[in-house]
């Protein structure tokens, strides 16, 4: 079975659905994308949340449309899926796939899987603009690479993360690069290399979802455990 055929059924089951729009012939990168979108998605629901799909029209999905390349969350070209994460007590959160968030600068900027108040989604799509960087929960940068990571690609991280000014940002990767790991670390960023399918790493990319997760519940719903 190729590396994409693993992703895409790991897709569909921590999502539960039947059909996605991955194939065989899509590319790695953006199913690795899918599946970090996945990994979020599943601790949500295992740590108590309902999950639900819906498009930019708000419409219940079953059929999964996901971006495989940059776009604005507002955008009606194609009926894209994003998650809708309800934890009991506190404010619907989604996760959208490859989406534009503005910068502190004013600058727009790419973010590959990204979790953000519902309130703040539904403003994008009723006024046309991309969602503040500042209000997102969690951008995480997703590298699939079957070379070596580039120290460069921690930097332009880095630069994301400063303009953004997120709650929280991860580095995902499939490899490991020990230069990234020193050049994160030393800024007290989190990266989180080795993460596929069934690997304990993906259980560690977990784990740090849900310290996420729970920040956001000790603010809006400080009586709600996961």
């Amino acid at each position: 079975m190729s590396t994409v055929d693993r992703l895409v059924n790991e897709i569909k089951s921590l999502l539960a659905a039947g059909a996605v729009s991955y194939d065989s012939a899509s590319k790695p990168s953006d199913v690795y994308e899918g599946f970090i979108f996945s990994l979020i998605v599943a601790t949500a629901s295992r740590h108590g949340a309902t999950v639900t799909y819906e498009d930019v029209y708000g419409v219940k999905a079953s059929s999964l449309v996901f971006r495989t390349g940059p776009g604005h969350l507002y955008s009606r070209s194609q009926p894209f899926t994003h998650a809708v994460i309800e934890f009991d007590g506190a404010p619907a959160l989604e996760v959208h796939l490859g989406v534009y968030v503005t910068g502190s600068s004013g600058v727009l900027h790419e973010c590959d899987v990204l979790v953000l108040p519902a309130e703040e989604a539904a403003l994008s799509r009723a006024q046309g603009i991309a969602p503040r960087g500042s209000q997102s929960v969690l951008v995480v940068e997703c590298k699939y690479y079957v070379s070596n990571l580039g120290i460069g690609l921690a930097r332009n991280f880095e630069g994301l993360r400063a303009d953004i000014r997120t709650q929280n940002e991860l580095f995902v990767a499939n490899t490991r690069s020990s230069s990234i790991v020193r050049y994160l670390d030393a800024r007290k960023r989190g990266f989180e290399p080795d993460v596929v399918p069934n690997s304990p790493q993906a259980g560690y990319l977990q784990a740090e979802i849900r310290k996420t997760f729970k920040s956001y519940l000790s603010k809006h719903s400080p009586s709600t455990v996961i």
